[in-house]
């Protein structure tokens, strides 16, 4: 899904594997600290639902109408806090004590809420089980897990998005959904994204899923168009990709390298779910399926066939 070019062009990533444990605060005998974070949930009135519990429940209704959403008709949310200063929360669908989605949920400018990117698979955004197995991988922290560890989020866009850990003196950053490691400090970071929170604006309550599609998964190296320079796929029209994963020649790749040179991210798209307010997400084979906002992705990478 991603690499860096310092390695080699043509190398594969690997695969991810979960740890059987369960993640739970930093202690002597823990693994893993709670991240830190400047915003919290709302907190419910008089025992009520909250406006944003509101909103995500009417969301998971909509998603739930739909294959592979069924399962988050009888999951159990949690509502956590996005990352500081993103004014956003990553919304935890779990059933039975186990990941089976996720959602992420942008606060607007007019005091609504906006459905950012979400998921399925039991490995979310932000997931503990991949960072704690890939620190334990590259030798950062032993599967005794008896360093000091602390962890923040950052979330500026789907392929922005960072764990930030450190480890003694020692900080490192780790993509946010695969857990691979990425070539950025803070200096880095904070140079490319001078703010990791953005304005959102624009109603999302009442609108409803009017088509879609998912395809088989399929490996993003099998061909690199983005190093032969073939043309790009053309995204003038939102309807040639849905035309595009429609068909039978449906592989469509999406590349983008939001760190420079340092590290390219090449990936599968698989499908989409089109809305009827005209919003359009797109299915990314990535740890799981990820449905990311068609806009999110425009002009910070290319498509490829």
């Amino acid at each position: 899904m991603l690499f860096s070019p310092s390695k080699s062009r043509m190398r594969k990533p690997r695969i991810l594997v979960a740890l059987a444990s369960c993640l739970v605060a930093l202690s002597v005998v823990s693994a893993f600290p709670a991240s830190t974070s400047a915003l919290s949930a709302p907190a419910r009135q008089n025992g009520l639902p909250s406006k944003l519990e509101k909103q995500v429940e009417e969301w998971v209704v909509r998603l739930a109408t739909h294959q592979p959403f069924k399962a988050w008709q009888t999951a159990d949310p949690q509502i956590e806090a996005l990352g500081p200063g993103t004014h956003g929360w990553l919304v935890l669908f779990t059933k039975d004590g186990k990941n089976i989605g996720y959602m992420v949920v942008h606060a607007v400018t007019d005091g609504t809420f906006k459905l950012g990117e979400y998921g399925v698979g039991p490995y979310p955004l932000f997931s503990e089980t991949l960072l704690k197995h890939s620190l334990i991988e590259s030798g950062l922290m032993p599967a005794e897990g008896l360093k000091s560890i602390k962890t923040s989020r950052h979330y500026v866009h789907p392929f922005a998005a960072a764990w930030e850990v450190s480890i003694g003196e020692e900080t490192y950053w780790f993509d946010a959904k695969t857990a691979e490691q990425l070539p950025v400090d803070e200096a880095a970071w904070h140079k490319l994204f001078p703010a990791d929170a953005a304005a959102y604006s624009g109603p999302q309550s009442g609108s409803r899923i009017v088509s879609g599609k998912l395809n088989e998964p399929f490996d993003a190296y099998e061909r690199l168009p983005w190093l032969t320079k073939e043309a790009p796929f053309s995204t003038k029209e939102a309807s040639s990709l849905q035309r595009r994963l429609d068909g039978k020649e449906y592989h469509l790749r999406y590349v983008t390298e939001p760190f420079g040179e340092a590290m390219l991210y090449a990936v599968p798209v698989i499908g989409y779910q089109s809305w009827s307010n005209g919003r359009l997400d797109l299915a990314i084979d990535m740890a799981g399926t990820r449905y990311v906002p068609f806009g999110s992705l425009l002009g910070k990478g290319l498509f490829y066939r």
